[in-house]
């Protein structure tokens, strides 16, 4: 259910044919949208990209870092090659870097390693709803 709430909250930022069909007990603990849509790290290809960054970003919107095992709310770094288990997808995010320059972004099938499709740009959103900025958390 949590994947489902997920995809329907980026769905709702991406498109504009969006329907949303759910019991008013969904809605509640959705934290506050304009922050988890600030939250987003984008990617692009062709864009100079700080790894170091971008994980900690990562981190920061409450993903995990495993390098053996991926999945939803994890990611992973091989080499040149980061991939992300998005909290609202069944597939994976396969970034892979040409030294620090994005050369390619694609939907993975996280069983057999198959390319679903080719990407130019993707946000990955947070992989939990509650999303605080960091001034918030320091003045807390």
């Amino acid at each position: 259910i949590d994947m489902l709430r997920h995809s329907a909250t980026r769905s709702l930022f991406e498109r504009r044919d969006v329907i949303v069909v759910a019991s008013i007990s969904c809605i509640y603990g959705l934290g506050i949208p304009s922050e988890y849509l600030k939250a987003a790290v984008p990617f692009s290809v062709g864009e100079t990209l700080n790894l170091r960054g971008s994980l900690r970003e990562l981190v920061n919107n409450q993903y995990s870092r495993n390098d053996t095992e991926i999945a939803r709310g994890r990611f992973r770094v091989k080499g040149d090659v980061l991939e992300i288990g998005p909290a609202y997808e069944d597939r994976l995010v396969r970034i892979e870097l040409f030294g620090d320059e994005v050369e390619a972004i694609r939907y993975v099938d996280p069983t057999t390693g198959e390319i679903l499709q080719s990407l130019e740009t993707i946000n990955i959103y947070p992989a939990k709803h509650f999303v605080t900025p960091k001034d918030r958390l320091e003045s807390a």
